[in-house]
Order: structure tokens, then C-alpha cells, then sequence
């Protein structure tokens, strides 16, 4: 037997949990569902009506994002509490950023030898929601490693070229932080 996809499931629990709610408001919901089901959109429940709008994730939406997908860290430097640049290749740091329609993630270790074993030891995370622009990509961490406090941003110029996606961070018109991140998938 084919598994019942998730809407068909909200139509049979909206069905099956109907012994208090009325019959017209049963026939609207699932006259709606079934409206979203074949028109490819979600439904909207607005507090005091359904209401129907386009799928936000639709192909053509995750087309145009450049940012969906996992990236690799390829290189970066950054300018310390004493203004010099240090260089991510020098701390022997790797990271991975997974990145959706709508939030970011990422995790960075840094590679240490001891005793001529090598070893990843953690050196920074941090997650949160996102918004970008023709020319700038901002990251709203709400979980972090690095002592962010809520409502910090960290905003970044970009460029994407071919699978490779290039960012600067300027802070009070002073260049900050470098990256080059490779795309995975």
C-alpha cells in the first residue's frame, strides 16, 4: 500500500477529530485542503478563515536562494582584538555550514596534533535565521559558542563564483573577517 503523503494525513485527522466541531466548518477545511492539495500552495489558517497562499519553498524559490546547501570552508582570516590578521590556514580550523530556505548552522574544529596523533578539537558553533540581498547576507545567531547576545547580527558582503561563495564582514567601515566557503551539494 503507497504511504498517504502528509497533507492527506491532516485531511484524516481534521476528519476523524470532527465529533465537536461543525459539519460546514469540516466541509470548508477539507474543501480547502483539498484546493492546496491539487494548487500546490499551503493553507493559512488566519484565526477566523482559511485562507490559501503560494508554497514559499517552491522550486523556482530554492532556485533563486544561492546560499541553500552545505558549504565547506576553504579559507578565511579575521583581524583580532589587536588588529592583526589572523589567518584560518595558520590555525588549522576546518568548518561546514548548512544552510536552508531560512536558517543557517555551522560547526568549526580546529586540527591539533599531540603526541604525534592528530586530533579535531571544537572551536566554535552557532545557529539562527537569515536574511540576504542582491550584495549582503546577514546572520541572526540565536545559539552560538562565541558569546553573541540575542538580537546580534553579523551582516557580510558577498559574492558567489561558480561553486564558491566569498564573504567579507565590515565593522564601523573596517574590514573584519574573510571567508571563501565551497559548495558541498
Amino acid at each position: 500500500m503507497p504511504r498517504l503523503k502528509p497533507p492527506f494525513l491532516s485531511i484524516a485527522l481534521l476528519t476523524c477529530c470532527a465529533a465537536t466541531v461543525s459539519p460546514k466548518l469540516i466541509a470548508s477545511s477539507v474543501e480547502s485542503m483539498t484546493l492546496a492539495l491539487i494548487a500546490d500552495v499551503e493553507v493559512l489558517d488566519t484565526g477566523s478563515s482559511l485562507g490559501i497562499s503560494p508554497k514559499e519553498t517552491s522550486p523556482s524559490a530554492l532556485s533563486s536562494n544561492p546560499f541553500i546547501g552545505s558549504w565547506q570552508l576553504i579559507s578565511g582570516r579575521y583581524l583580532d582584538e589587536a588588529g592583526a590578521w589572523v589567518d584560518y590556514q595558520d590555525l588549522h580550523l576546518n568548518a561546514i555550514k548548512v544552510i536552508s530556505d531560512s536558517h543557517f548552522s555551522f560547526t568549526t574544529v580546529k586540527e591539533t596534533s599531540e603526541q604525534g596523533v592528530n586530533k579535531l578539537e571544537f572551536w566554535a558553533a552557532g545557529t539562527g535565521r537569515y536574511e540576504y540581498s542582491d550584495s549582503q547576507y546577514i546572520e541572526y545567531p540565536t545559539l552560538n559558542s562565541f558569546g553573541a547576545k540575542e538580537g546580534a547580527s553579523f551582516a557580510f558582503e558577498y559574492e558567489v563564483k561558480g561553486n564558491k561563495l566569498h564573504t567579507k564582514r565590515v565593522e564601523a567601515g573596517k574590514l573584519k573577517e574573510v571567508e571563501v566557503w565551497r559548495k558541498l551539494d
